[in-house]
């Protein structure tokens, strides 16, 4: 019977043990997040380069219209055909 209740005795241990280590990530973790939000605007490392500056400017909502096929605009995929007698001729022949 020692040895059941030194089993639980130890199981009981090790779940306190990593519940402890959990705890204790999350509140280091949050604490660094708290910490970079409240970071000043001007304290910045360094200026932004020139790709960050591009994403910036994607992100940035400027009150501009959403483009009519994005994925067109960048170049993903061809674009569709804008004139009547490319679509009949990519349509098969109904017989």
């Amino acid at each position: 019977m020692s040895e059941d209740k030194r089993a639980g005795m130890q199981r009981v241990r090790v779940g306190l043990t990593g519940l402890g280590a959990v705890l204790l990530i999350v509140a280091i973790s949050a604490a660094i997040f708290e910490s970079a939000r409240n970071k000043p605007a001007g304290d910045q490392a360094a200026p932004l380069n020139k790709t960050e500056q591009t994403v910036a400017n994607m992100v940035t909502d400027n009150g501009a219209e959403a483009p009519a096929d994005p994925l067109t605009e960048i170049g993903v995929t061809p674009a569709a055909p804008t004139t009547p007698n490319a679509t009949a001729t990519a349509q098969p022949a109904a017989k």
